[in-house]
């Protein structure tokens, strides 16, 4: 395919489709309902994953319509960072609207404790309550993913990391997202051509947004992206292997024969992703439901002894440990 092919194939590759709240809201409760009439065993989980889908579809609606999650980045350095490998979010300050995020924050860690953290999590918001991790630090160091100072300062107040982990990456998330759309899909449309031609080019298995890994893959008519866990960007990485090291050689694995669904074993580096086979892309404020659908895949990985790795550590001087997150 010719760069000038690839680079308009790109561009209508990360353009978002836009649907209403409402919309969302009825497409997943179709599916929930699709689930729980054949997977039984997910309602518990369909239950609690209700209330966090529609606090971030809110979330986005709100951050979207009063663009308080705005970023100004010049098209000419976010295609210089794409070209150095570095994800054009790393490191931007951005206005985290601390009043509409941090109340997101507090009501994760109750929707993890219904869920099976239980007192974990439940520690983890009381400490919270408390002031002893000032939110808008704890919101910026989960939207430059510096896992470093949230695993420290967690430890430090005997609170559970990847608890307090989890629930910033679910408030912040929407902002991740409203970020990127900004730089990828500035005003609805496409990116600039600089931008465009570096993304395109992009040969990593991390965001080339914010540097997370990617939930799964979507294999869709005639093209495959990858999907961020964490800002919901949808990328295509010409480079074959596997996403998370340089191994090329791959083992896939199938529920069922029948199914189009299935996951990518590495034996160099122990991981798997998902490759799910929607009808159309998947709106961000929809991707925990299509992860939960396909958990099967992870129990079979997970038995075969594979796993999901950590986050990148890219590193940079502004990912210090600890001294963004204490108060």
């Amino acid at each position: 395919m010719g760069c000038d092919a690839r680079r308009h194939h790109g561009a209508r590759r990360t353009m978002p489709m836009r649907i209403s709240p409402a919309a969302l809201l009825e497409r997943a409760e179709a599916r929930w309902a699709e689930l729980a009439s054949s997977r039984p065993d997910l309602e518990p989980a369909i239950a609690v994953q209700r209330s966090m889908v529609a606090r971030t579809i809110d979330a986005v609606d709100q951050l979207g319509a009063n663009e308080i999650a705005g970023i100004t980045l010049e098209p000419a350095l976010a295609a210089t960072k794409l070209r150095a490998a570095t994800p054009v979010l790393r490191g931007e300050v951005l206005a985290l609207p601390t009043a509409l995020l941090g109340p997101l924050v507090l009501h994760a860690c109750d929707d993890l404790a219904a869920g099976g953290a239980g007192e974990v999590a439940q520690h983890v918001r009381a400490c919270l309550d408390a002031g002893r991790i000032d939110m808008s630090s704890l919101l910026a160091a989960s939207f430059d993913r510096n896992q470093n100072a949230i695993r420290m300062k967690a430890m430090h107040e005997s609170i559970a990391p990847d608890v307090l982990w989890l629930a910033a990456e679910l408030a912040v998330g929407p902002a991740a997202h409203i970020a990127q759309r900004a730089v990828f899909a500035p005003h609805d449309g496409a990116p600039h051509p600089a931008v465009a031609g570096a993304l395109d080019a992009w040969p990593h298995g991390y965001c080339p947004a914010c540097g997370s890994w990617p939930a799964f893959g979507e294999a869709l008519e005639g093209e495959t992206r990858l999907r961020c866990s964490f800002c919901g960007l949808g990328w295509q990485r010409e480079q074959p292997g596997c996403t998370y090291c340089t191994a090329d050689q791959l083992t896939a694995m199938k529920t069922d024969p029948s199914e189009p669904h299935r996951a990518e074993l590495c034996g160099d580096c122990g991981a798997y992703l998902k490759w799910l086979a929607p009808p159309g892309p998947t709106p961000f404020e929809l991707l925990p439901i299509e992860d939960l659908a396909s958990m099967a895949l992870d129990v079979l990985a997970a038995e075969q002894g594979f796993g999901r790795p950590s986050l990148p550590e890219l590193g940079g001087p502004e990912r210090l440990p600890c001294e963004g997150l204490e108060t």
